[in-house]
């Protein structure tokens, strides 16, 4: 929690030990604080690494938090607007067609009888490819849909456990690999290729899930299209998810997805020293007004 005495803000939070691991002392129900932290807008910038996803893991309480500090003159990276913009991949395909970037085609469904008219707008093609608007994590939330039937049942089974979680259905895209972009202020930082799961069990390119990564160079043409994605959203750090076009060096690359709070583990195999380049950027303080 952040308390403030003489004008001056402060971080309370239990001790950290030298792996940065929280060492919470509950003897004798006693909560035990580290001293407190000073927080100066001019040399202090936040990385919330809990906003969560709405609806999912987020906390009111943790959002309204950033977005006073962002109030008081604090960076935060995400900021909250990027954050918001992120956590709704609906959202998050209307800002990138609007900015003119390739996203796959993209309906959203309100209602558990609203399926045949999503299909529909779809070109009545199945597969497709069933998502949570918002709480997918570690492609956790994302199915593939063979058929009607089945679309139907999802969708009814979905919405009587929660009738407002927001649901979306794309078109099914065949690929072998999709692309992972991180983007710093505008400029790319580095790409890994992340192969489909193809042992027959999976349809999904996540690391976390078992999917290879390697690394890609990518063309103009999807650099400048990670950057366009970025700014889209609102984005000083994110990870840009794609899938390429045919013809890589001429069309466009499907955007999927942009991520404002990427992990950067993946990555950091793939191009070493990348979480180090991160921070030595913001040790520049002209950065941190870009």
């Amino acid at each position: 929690h952040i308390t403030e005495k003489n004008g001056k803000k402060y971080l309370n939070s239990f001790p950290i030990d030298k792996d940065g691991l929280v060492m919470p002392d509950t003897k004798d129900n006693k909560i035990k604080y580290q001293e407190p932290i000073e927080l100066n807008p001019k040399n202090t910038l936040i990385m919330p690494r809990g906003l969560g996803t709405l609806g999912f893991t987020s906390s009111r309480y943790w959002v309204d938090t950033i977005r006073s500090l962002e109030l008081y003159g604090f960076l935060t990276i995400p900021s909250i607007k990027c954050w918001d913009n992120c956590s709704s991949k609906y959202l998050t395909d209307i800002l990138c067609r609007n900015a003119g970037l390739k996203t796959p085609k993209t309906v959203a469904i309100s209602h558990s009888e609203d399926t045949e008219r999503v299909v529909k707008e779809l070109g009545n093609k199945f597969p497709v490819i069933l998502k949570s608007s918002t709480g997918t994590q570690t492609g956790v939330g994302v199915t593939i849909v063979e058929s009607m039937r089945s679309l139907n049942a999802f969708i009814q089974m979905i919405l009587l456990y929660n009738k407002y979680l927001p649901i979306i259905i794309q078109e099914y895209i065949p690929l072998d690999y999709d692309v992972r972009v991180m983007v710093l202020d505008g400029e790319i930082l580095g790409a890994m290729k992340r192969k489909v799961i193809t042992d027959g069990s999976d349809f999904r390119s996540n690391v976390s899930l078992g999917a290879e990564a390697e690394k890609i160079e990518i063309t103009e043409i999807e650099k400048d299209n990670a950057i366009k994605a970025a700014e889209a959203v609102d984005g000083k750090l994110v990870g840009i998810d794609f899938i390429p076009a045919k013809n890589r060096e001429k069309e466009q690359p499907y955007i999927l997805e942009v991520n404002s709070m990427p992990g950067f583990s993946g990555i950091e195999k793939i191009k070493n020293g990348l979480t180090q380049e991160i921070l030595e950027h913001f040790k520049n303080r002209d950065n941190w007004r870009k």
